[in-house]
């Protein structure tokens, strides 16, 4: 299974970087007949013996409704609404590629990952292939190869093949604390390598000039550290922030070299303008036209248009904000269920990370900040692929989260009778421990 899951990964990235992808039949990619092909292996495999239990099921409740309310919006618009300009097939192609199948890149790769081994296994798998993309695009960017579907930009920033520079500065910034937590939870000479990795992917980072990526990654920065002050002692904080600052200043000064006018133009340049239409990049006006849009229709504020009504709108730019998006489409229903799928893998993992071992700790750490920083880039910006790679990895996470949960509370056999005690917990979340 995991060597499934490993070749679903590989042509993953050879689809979204390199623009090749055979499938079997016209149509048909190979990415995706290796999805339905882990998804009807697993629904066999716990049909004809295996146990199957249901993990997380408010993830699972939540996906479903957000699914289901996606679905019941987009009949309504084909058999009542009616909207001029409304893609019919085009629309049901979206809601199948933008929700079941993130429903089911979750599943595969968290029920599939059996053991830690697998998750460990998988997540670098994942992680290679970000790593990979990352040096396609820089190579890209400067001109020293130019590989599948990524067009230069011509104001000379890094953009990659899951998106032009605002959407793929908020993929780097997912990227970048999940290499540096892979760095510390590994050994030896392959600590080295995922530095390296880590190092990249900071470079690229700063090459994509994307501002909203930057204040996703300084705010998970701090948000997170905020999350686990019970585990940081100000000593640690002062060292690793020396450090972090340290990297960062050689980072920078080495990226200057190429990209300096860009930086001071686009982060100096236009923060120190007062018009914050000009300071967002016009965002704020595309938000407030889309929100008058709902108000002129009050309703909609509860339900939203429906799937994918706000390209029939006449608005000229897209929403530029993932939240935004989901409340005028879907809704109050689709932004609560919308949020919650972020916000409940990151309780997940806080509640295991107390009883994690020790290089399990740091993939958890990792993922905390990594979701962090990828919810508040999509704030500033629409995302489509990066999707994908994000619920493959919450999967992986997710399961190395349930695998040291359920090692704590295993029962183990003693000499004297079996009592219920309180582990010492932080945060109060994992209740009674039989030893």
């Amino acid at each position: 299974m995991r060597f499934l899951l490993a070749a679903l990964t590989l042509f993953l990235t050879l689809s979204s970087v390199f623009n090749w992808d055979p499938g079997p039949a016209p149509g048909v990619k190979i990415k995706n007949f290796l999805l339905y092909l882990l998804v009807t292996g697993l629904v066999f495999s716990y049909a004809v013996g295996r146990k199957f239990r249901i993990q997380l099921p408010a993830m699972n409740v939540a996906f479903a409704v957000l699914i289901g309310y996606s679905i019941l919006t987009y009949l309504a618009i084909v058999l009542f609404i009616d909207y001029p300009r409304y893609d019919v097939l085009r629309s049901a192609l979206d809601l199948k590629n933008r929700m079941v199948d993130f429903l089911l890149f979750f599943l595969v790769f968290f029920y599939g990952a059996r053991s830690e081994k697998d998750a460990v296994f998988l997540l670098k798998c994942l992680l290679l292939s970000w790593i990979v993309s990352h040096a396609v695009a820089v190579l890209d960017a400067l001109g020293y190869v130019q590989i599948g579907d990524i067009e230069r930009r011509g104001d000379g920033r890094v953009q990659g093949a899951v998106g032009e520079s605002n959407q793929y500065g908020a993929f780097v910034a997912l990227t970048l604390p999940a290499a540096v937590a892979m760095a510390a939870a590994v050994k030896g000479w392959w600590r080295w390598f995922w530095i390296a990795g880590a190092t990249l992917t900071a470079c690229t980072l700063l090459m994509t000039v994307s501002r909203g990526a930057f204040v996703a990654t300084f705010f998970a920065t701090v948000f997170g550290a905020y999350l686990f002050r019970r585990y940081l002692s100000m000593g640690k904080l002062v060292s690793w922030g020396m450090m972090a600052g340290g990297a960062l200043l050689v980072i920078v000064l080495v990226v200057s070299a190429s990209f300096g006018d860009l930086l001071y133009e686009r982060v100096i340049g236009q923060f120190s303008t007062k018009d914050m239409g000009g300071t967002s990049s016009g965002r704020t006006e595309i938000w407030a036209t889309a929100i008058a849009t709902m108000f002129q229709h009050p309703q909609t504020l509860l339900t939203g248009f429906g799937w994918n009504a706000y390209w029939v709108m006449p608005f000229r730019y897209s929403p530029h904000n993932y939240y935004l998006a989901q409340w005028f489409n879907l809704g109050l229903i689709g932004l609560i269920c919308s949020v919650l799928l972020l916000a409940m893998p990151v309780r997940t993992a806080l509640q295991s990370f107390a009883v994690a071992p020790a290089h399990v700790r740091a993939l958890l750490a990792g993922f905390v900040f990594s979701t962090l920083a990828y919810a508040s880039a999509t704030f500033f910006v629409d995302l489509y692929v990066p999707w994908i790679y994000f619920w493959a990895y919450a999967g992986v996470t997710m399961r190395l989260a349930m695998i040291a949960r359920e090692t704590v509370l295993e029962p183990v056999v003693v000499d004297r009778p079996v009592v219920a005690t309180q582990r010492a917990d932080p945060y109060g979340w994992i209740g009674a421990v039989r030893h």
